[in-house]
């Protein structure tokens, strides 16, 4: 019985001591025998080494963030002194009565404050529209007699809350890819609404248009994507409000596009 007994409770202790001391070693003995034991042991030591992985991965993904939390924090401030430097040039400008040179650091100005709004990634619909006239003013200056725009915003969703800088890339898709590309004057039209428990921005143009077919089969193409795919303005309504909303797309080649954003109705 005692020699039984002793060859039971030997394995049972030699794998005790062993896990006690395996998270300081790392070593691992070699199997006496290939039994139930060695089989919790051999158990055992792939949990460790899964648990080793994840935290390396953890402590991979914290550097990571950190390292991002600066950039973040890097593209703040830099944004924050061109601000400041362009409402000093501004007041330069104005004191020389150069009153285009004034007219165009001002708009951008306005741009960078609206768009800043203390790191906020919601405003107000009002506000979201201001940031487009700003952009709209320097664009303007860039291509004079070249467009028209006109803005029909609804009352009732000034004041509600909206997912910032959604609104401006499609404008500025509108005039890159749409009015500029035209011989005669070209027209944009934003309309901002609600509809039910949504808020519909409409951007419409008279600019060149394109064939959908074709672009959704080049959607992986980085140059359409920055373009008429407006794959990022997606992605982010949808990631926010869910899956129902988003950005949908209508075009006639030589006659224009119409890109329609609808996102959540919050006051």
């Amino acid at each position: 019985s005692y020699t039984i007994s002793k060859r039971v409770v030997r394995p049972v202790k030699d794998i005790i001591s062993w896990l006690r001391t395996f998270p300081k070693t790392g070593e691992v003995p070699a199997p006496q025998s290939y039994n139930e034991l060695w089989e919790l042991e051999k158990t055992y030591l792939e949990m460790m080494n899964r648990i080793a992985e994840l935290m390396e991965k953890n402590q991979q993904e914290m550097e990571k963030q950190r390292k991002l939390e600066l950039y973040a924090l890097q593209m703040q401030i830099n944004p924050h002194f061109l601000y400041n430097t362009l409402d000093a040039i501004a007041w330069m400008a104005k004191i020389k009565k150069e009153k285009d040179i004034e007219r165009l650091v001002m708009a951008l100005a306005k741009f960078f404050r609206i768009s800043l709004h203390k790191g906020d990634k919601f405003i107000k619909v009002k506000e979201e529209v201001e940031l487009v006239k700003n952009f709209i003013e320097i664009e303007l200056i860039r291509f004079p007699n070249k467009f028209m725009i006109e803005y029909h915003v609804d009352e009732a969703v000034e004041d509600c809350e909206t997912l910032k800088l959604i609104l401006q890339p499609i404008v500025e898709n509108a005039i890159k890819h749409g009015v500029s590309m035209i011989d005669h004057m070209g027209k944009i039209i934003i309309n901002v609404y609600p509809d039910g428990d949504a808020i519909v921005y409409e951007v419409i143009d008279n600019g060149k248009g394109f064939n959908i077919d074709e672009a959704l089969s080049r959607q992986n193409d980085r140059e359409t994507l920055s373009g008429y795919g407006i794959r990022n303005v997606d992605e982010r309504i949808k990631l926010e409000y869910g899956p129902t909303y988003g950005v949908e797309v209508t075009s006639i080649p030589n006659q224009g596009t119409k890109v329609t954003l609808r996102i959540a109705l919050r006051p």
